[in-house]
């Protein structure tokens, strides 16, 4: 159950990751501005996950945990893209 939840977490981040590069394209402005965005989608992430999964946990505890992890991941990857699009000098 541990390795799908961790399989279905890489596959979401590396889907919000793949849009927002293909958005962004070459420009590091938009590239910014979507880490930007990222960062402020993180806790309307961590409540939809939340809100989703509360339905197959009677306990809330669990539906919590995973919340707080996804969430947790998605604002790392959210700074990463930000890093990035701030130290890059210049795309190809």
């Amino acid at each position: 159950m541990l390795l799908l939840f961790i399989m279905i977490l890489a596959i979401l981040i590396a889907g919000t990751d793949a849009l927002v590069f293909k958005l962004s394209g070459r420009s590091l402005k938009r590239r910014v501005i979507s880490g930007i965005v990222l960062l402020l989608l993180t806790p309307v992430i961590f409540f939809l996950t939340a809100i989703s999964i509360s339905p197959f946990d009677e306990a809330g505890f669990g539906a919590g945990m995973i919340a707080v992890g996804y969430a947790i991941v998605y604002f790392i990857n959210a700074v990463i893209v930000l890093i990035w699009g701030l130290l890059t000098n210049k795309l190809y």
